[in-house]
């Protein structure tokens, strides 16, 4: 099932492009957004929600991995239990969209920071009726996507979560 975000959160769906994003102003994020990838969904979610435009070194891997933000979790397993609604989830892509098994593992490549160059990110959208709720735009699904958790760690493995406010 496709779910987006609640209607109170002002991010629009749009088509995922894994080389549109983030973009360069907040003049821009004023713009409907069409298409974009998993960074520009953080950048926009951060300025349509927060009012806070971040610029690209600030969301753009591996820096803004080591500098934005505060770790809750850091290449740990994740308690949901203890992640708020806008907290910055950094994934492994573990499954592509037929569920075939990719090696995305750190083990593949040259060093940390091109592993970290490659993570997913998503937001924490919270928890409801029991269930938590991951929102992210990704090529499993060529779009924005609203996934239960159970959903989002069938494709991708949380490997660090970190609160930016």
């Amino acid at each position: 099932m496709r779910m987006s975000l609640p209607p109170e959160v002002p991010v629009e769906d749009y088509v995922y492009k894994y080389l549109l994003g983030p973009v360069e102003s907040a003049e821009a994020l004023n713009q409907p957004v069409t298409e974009g990838n998993c960074r520009l969904a953080l950048q926009l979610y951060y300025f349509r929600v927060h009012g806070i435009f971040f610029q690209q070194n600030d969301i753009y891997l591996p820096g803004g991995y080591k500098a934005w933000g505060e770790f809750i979790f850091k290449e740990e397993p994740i308690d949901f239990e203890k992640l708020q609604p806008g907290d910055v989830l950094y994934a492994q892509n573990f499954r592509g969209k037929r569920g075939q098994e990719l090696l995305k593992g750190i083990e593949n490549f040259k060093d940390k920071d091109e592993w970290l160059y490659h993570l997913h990110s998503a937001i924490y959208v919270g928890k409801i009726s029991g269930t938590h709720y991951i929102w992210n735009a990704t090529s499993i699904v060529g779009a924005t996507i609203t996934w239960p958790l159970e959903t989002f760690v069938y494709y991708y493995k949380p490997i660090s979560a970190k609160r930016i406010l």
